[in-house]
């Protein structure tokens, strides 16, 4: 009997740990046909090399929609860009982020690892930072809309 017990706090442990708090960002997808996730600041590998609005190099939007699926769109200098996939909420050493999977290969997908998978770690409830930095891409800070 405890064996199950055990088995069943583990199992409601797991899942609650795997879920977002606050609103989560699957449950915002499912209430509405999409959510707009919006690049608001970026900053350099040097201090002080912030920008925001539209002074930063690039604007940029991920539209979540349903089916978990999303779109990245990016417009520089006249130019537009847009990637496809999928994303999921997941959790790494208990910091929790949004993965983006794109269909193809794409010049929007900023990592370290040259795949086609894209991290954002939640700093807050509605506010996400890429991970692009840690390997000297830019810092880019992103909030729901």
């Amino acid at each position: 009997m405890n064996i199950k017990i055990a088995s069943v706090a583990l199992f409601l442990g797991l899942f609650v740990s795997c879920t977002d708090d606050n609103g989560t960002t699957a449950d915002l997808v499912q209430q509405e046909t999409s959510v707009e996730l919006n690049l608001v600041k970026m900053s350099g590998q040097v201090r002080g090399s912030e920008t925001t609005g539209d002074e930063m190099s690039w604007q940029e939007t991920y539209t979540l929609g349903s089916g978990m699926r999303f779109k990245k769109v990016r417009k520089s200098d006249g130019n537009t860009l847009i990637s496809e996939g999928d994303f999921d909420i997941v959790m790494i050493n208990s910091d929790k982020y949004l993965k983006f999977v794109h269909d193809s290969e794409s010049e929007l997908i900023g990592n370290c690892t040259g795949d086609k998978v894209e991290l954002l770690k939640y700093t807050s409830s509605d506010s996400l930072e890429s991970t692009w930095n840690v390997c000297d891409g830019p810092g880019l800070k992103y909030t729901f809309n």
